[in-house]
């Protein structure tokens, strides 16, 4: 058939030419490979000429958090953070403090701080000496 012979003579002719269809690298050129993107390369410098003034340490100011060392809850000392809620200090210590609501409003997690009664999930660890005695 003659659609047969046609396709018989393009693949003769694209089979002999066997460099048509290949990329060859220039021989010219030396061959330099490089590992950089360069998807930013202008912006290198975009900010050379920016003055932010001295830089400053991006620590946390003033030493951290204050700690309160004369904490004790059930005769346990432990070392809380001043402003921690008691809930925290206690959980730490592995005191188990009953909770509910955690918003203060049942009174579940009552104990005794420096012989008051306060909400666990409500109060805060004192700068002085702190005892805490659950109920």
């Amino acid at each position: 058939s003659w659609s047969a012979r046609v396709f018989f003579l393009l693949a003769c002719i694209l089979s002999s030419r066997s460099t048509a269809f290949t990329v060859v690298p220039n021989q010219n050129t030396p061959c330099a490979f490089d590992t950089k993107l360069h998807f930013f390369g202008g912006l290198g410098d975009a900010f050379k000429n920016a003055d932010v003034g001295e830089r400053q340490n991006a620590g946390i100011s003033g030493g951290g958090p204050k700690y309160n060392e004369k904490v004790t809850i059930n005769g346990k000392k432990v070392k809380a953070v001043v402003g921690q809620k008691v809930k925290v200090a206690a959980g730490s210590a592995r005191v188990k403090i009953p909770y509910n609501c955690n918003q203060g409003d049942c009174g579940t997690c009552m104990v005794k701080l420096n012989g008051r009664k306060v909400k666990a999930c409500q109060s805060s660890i004192p700068s002085g000496k702190c005892t805490i005695q659950t109920i």
